[in-house]
């Protein structure tokens, strides 16, 4: 259905447009209004005049000839031209045009790229929502294809998403869209969706047609995918929402069984969507914010050797559950910056007394997702945290161990910063051998989840083992959350770890606690 764009007034200039348009254009208003059909549309500026012209001379009410404006590789607007009575004005009218395909995003830093993608979502959504429909946003991971890389070579690997991308585009609609992102990434826009069990259905089925191996070089290649799927306005109300839930989701299928099918599910993300409710309830505020430390004691020596640092948002730990409570503190223009100088700031006098401990190994920083994949994070760091050089050899920062996947260079660079690294939540997903060689992080911590679920199911018991294994091989230390009793203490004790925390050994204490009880230990 066609949309009322925009008023041109003669000679070519653009007197009124409204949102949506100014929207798909990445720009505001006030930026279009009042400027010349030339300064927006270079390339199609003298086939409007042309027909501006042509339309006055002839008295045409309507020019049945369609302008094609570009507005993202995938969507064009097929434009009209009306003449209003007045002789004077046109109206500009325009329908999207969907261009099915297979297109190259590069990676989602791309400076001039994603901004227009995300601005064709943004359209995309508000039609969805006047419709009363959805869009669903699909991303689909191929398994190992750094294997592929290594075994097979480049081209070869290539070769493979080639084959992967033809078979998705054989179950798409002409509407839908695939986007090749980073090299084992794609994105599949899917339009006019009923609902959520409508796009499990289409991503299930895009599943299953890459169940078949992939023929290469006379080898058969049975490929294994993870696939996340976001669907707006249901779960998000922007692309910016919308991208981030679906990586959200991706990474939920990859922690729970490596591949299959998962949903966004936002009561269940570490990364919730309800932002702008806890900014007008809460509103960032580092008067009322505090750090605690929950100590972390050593198996072999019984004392504190690691403290875990812990933000407090009026006296509430920002932990599980209440992790959202920081969520206003990252939103806005260089939140997160804000919030990473306060928290290194909060951190620096109390960690010069606590290093004087010799027994003491350090305070561990947990970091999570939505800061690590920020644009120009490890810049920031490395320029505007200024923590003496002597003391960061005492800051482990911990990072999720699926990060690893995606981020690996990250993690070597803060250890370049002379940081150390800790890798936590290890249950169902493991890095790989070689890989945890090469970064030798100071800690391996297993998932608390992991950890409650060891003395009741005999499977998880084994995964806990396998991960002992690991660590013990690599001689790196296990440490291990949500300890709740003495029993489980013991069997802990018994499969190799070397540092636990968790309720049984005490609530969060303030930076003056810990040191007392580190002096009173040395006494």
């Amino acid at each position: 259905m066609a949309k009322l764009l925009a008023w041109l007034q003669s000679p070519g200039l653009y007197a009124r447009v409204n949102d949506a348009f100014a929207h798909m254009l990445s720009r505001t208003r006030d930026e279009i209004e009042g400027k010349a059909v030339a300064d927006i549309h270079p390339d199609q500026a003298a086939e409007i005049l042309s027909m501006m012209e042509r339309g006055a001379e002839e008295g045409l009410g309507e020019l049945s000839e369609p302008i094609i404006l570009p507005v993202t590789p995938a969507v064009s607007l097929s434009c009209r031209l009306m003449c209003t009575p007045q002789g004077d004005h046109w109206l500009m009218v325009a329908e999207p045009i969907y261009q099915a395909g297979h297109y190259s995003l590069g990676n989602l830093n791309d400076t001039e790229q994603v901004p227009r993608l995300k601005t064709s979502l943004d359209y995309v959504i508000s039609q969805a929502r006047l419709d009363n429909e959805h869009i669903a946003l699909v991303k689909l991971s191929v398994e190992r294809f750094n294997w592929l890389q290594e075994t097979l070579g480049e081209q070869a690997a290539e070769q493979v998403m080639s084959d992967v991308a033809e078979r998705i585009q054989v179950g798409l609609r002409r509407y839908d869209t695939l986007y090749r992102i980073r090299n084992d990434r794609l994105l599949i826009q899917l339009r006019h969706v009923g609902c959520a069990e409508e796009a499990l259905r289409v991503a299930n089925r895009l599943n299953e047609l890459l169940a078949y191996a992939v023929r290469v070089d006379r080898r058969e290649i049975h490929l294994s995918t993870a696939v996340g799927i976001a669907l707006a306005p249901l779960q998000a109300n922007d692309a910016g929402e919308l991208m981030g839930a679906v990586s959200q989701a991706l990474k939920t299928a990859q922690r729970s069984q490596g591949a299959g099918v998962r949903l966004y599910d936002p009561t269940r993300q570490r990364k919730a969507l309800t932002v702008d409710d806890f900014a007008r309830l809460i509103k960032p505020d580092y008067e009322q914010m505090a750090i605690g430390f929950r100590p972390v004691y050593g198996v072999s020596s019984h004392r504190i050797e690691v403290a875990q640092l812990t933000p407090l948002f009026k006296g509430v730990p920002c932990l599980g559950s209440n992790e959202s409570l920081l969520a206003p503190f990252f939103e806005g223009e260089g939140g997160w910056q804000t919030y990473l100088t306060w928290l290194f700031g909060q951190l620096e006098l109390p960690l010069a007394h606590l290093a004087q401990h010799t027994k003491f190994q350090g305070v561990v920083i947990t970091l999570g997702a939505e800061i690590v994949e920020l644009p120009g994070f490890i810049e920031f760091v490395a320029q505007r945290i200024h923590l003496p050089k002597s003391l960061r050899t005492h800051v482990i920062i911990e990072f999720d161990a699926i990060e690893t996947r995606d981020h690996e260079g990250v993690l070597f660079d803060i250890e370049a910063l002379g940081y150390r690294i800790a890798l936590n939540r290890l249950s169902d997903y493991l890095p790989p051998i070689q890989q945890l060689k090469e970064l030798e992080p100071s800690l391996l911590k297993l998932d608390a989840e992991l950890v409650e679920d060891m003395v009741s199911n005999l499977a998880r018991r084994r995964q806990l083992e396998k991960i002992a294994d690991i660590a013990a091989d690599l001689d790196i230390p296990l440490g291990a959350e949500g300890v709740q009793s003495a029993g489980l203490r013991m069997q802990l004790t018994h499969q190799g770890v070397s540092y636990m925390q968790g309720d049984y050994f005490g609530r969060l204490l303030s930076s003056e606690m810990l040191q007392e009880q580190l002096i009173l230990e040395n006494m």
